[in-house]
């Protein structure tokens, strides 16, 4: 996207409000890197000014000029989900419980946790379009504890886990052995070959991928070789940190597999970046900006992920075979702006 229209998009967003740096990254809808670029550039040019206060606001000259619009916002019931989460109380508080001695996300497996209320959203969507009870679901990584959110409804027959990090399958073990939870936990690495025993045996697999295009088509392949035939995958992909064109090549790659793209629901995932954790991420913003935003913290939530249901409607054939090793790329030139080692 060229530099004016991702000047106009920025304009258009702000709508002639004053807005923390936070509150309107929250409304923004590409890459995060052309955000950057394009918020320094208006910054050094006196188009975008931060007032005393730390907000941010149009140039008087630009406030004129700039295109009207209904102003209409994501419902602030439902976040834009469009689910009522009212009748999940009882499994968000659950689950708010279950992951208090959860251990910290750490840089060296790319985590980041979406919060509970995501999890649980995730949760009624899936089950109000496939329905949870009696199904077998894979979960290919899963430090959002997805697994133990299913696994709470009491719903799922059977869930299996597939994730590499040795602190986070120890902890899902404890907590199905405390509360009699059907999870079957493999501490597994996506680059090497699925384990025989689990190709063709799920209904459902979930997962929110590394989301460089051979991470995310690793991470989608091995759920999919987990699937009987016609089985659904949900997984996670975000426009902040993938471009259009890499959205491309992954609709492009998941319909070869044989599957069709039923859903996107955009927004769907919130990850708060509010834990201590978090910091290496958000410091590659801080390193990248003309100014530092104030306040440096705040509650608006401006990292989503798009929640993507797939349903394979022909043979399923994975990007990556189930019996073969990947390489991984862990960062793509542009896109991945919050690696701390990009």
């Amino acid at each position: 996207m060229n530099a004016q229209r991702l000047k106009a998009d920025l304009v258009r967003r702000l709508d002639g409000e004053r807005l923390s740096f936070w509150e309107l990254l929250s409304r923004w809808d590409g890459r995060l890197e052309d955000f950057v670029r394009t918020v320094n550039a208006m910054y050094e040019a006196g188009e975008l000014r931060v007032e005393d206060d730390g907000r941010l606001a149009l140039a008087p000259a630009l406030v004129e000029r700039a295109p009207r619009t209904l102003g209409v916002r994501p419902c602030p019931s439902c976040k834009g989900r469009g689910i009522d989460l009212g009748r999940a109380k009882e499994l968000w508080v659950q689950l708010e419980e279950l992951l208090q001695e959860r251990p910290l996300t750490t840089p060296k497996y790319f985590q980041g946790n979406i919060d509970v209320e995501s999890a649980v959203a995730k949760v009624c969507q899936m089950d109000a379009l496939d329905g949870l009870a009696g199904k077998t679901i894979t979960v290919v990584g899963d430090d959002d504890y997805l697994s133990l959110a299913l696994a709470l409804t009491g719903l799922p027959e059977r869930i299996i886990v597939l994730e590499i990090d040795e602190r986070i399958t120890a902890f899902l073990e404890a907590c199905a052995r405390r509360r009699g939870f059907p999870l079957e936990v493999h501490t597994y690495n996506v680059e090497e070959p699925l384990p025989k025993g689990l190709l063709g045996q799920s209904d459902l697999f979930a997962s929110e991928p590394l989301e460089t295009v051979s991470g995310f088509l690793t991470f989608f392949s091995r759920g999919a070789a987990t699937l009987k035939p016609g089985g659904v995958g949900y997984v996670g992909l975000t426009t902040l940190e993938c471009s259009r064109p890499k959205w491309k090549r992954i609709q492009e790659e998941i319909l070869r597999m044989g599957f069709v793209i039923t859903d996107v629901k955009r927004r769907f995932s919130h990850y708060p970046m509010e834990y201590p954790e978090d910091e290496p991420y958000v410091e590659q913003i801080f390193k990248a900006l003309k100014f530092r935003p104030q306040p440096e913290r705040e509650d608006a939530i401006w990292y989503f992920a798009h929640f993507i249901r797939a349903e394979a409607v022909e043979e399923i054939k994975p990007w990556a075979k189930p019996d073969e090793r990947v390489k991984i790329d862990v960062f793509d030139e542009g896109d991945d702006f919050t690696y701390p080692g990009g």
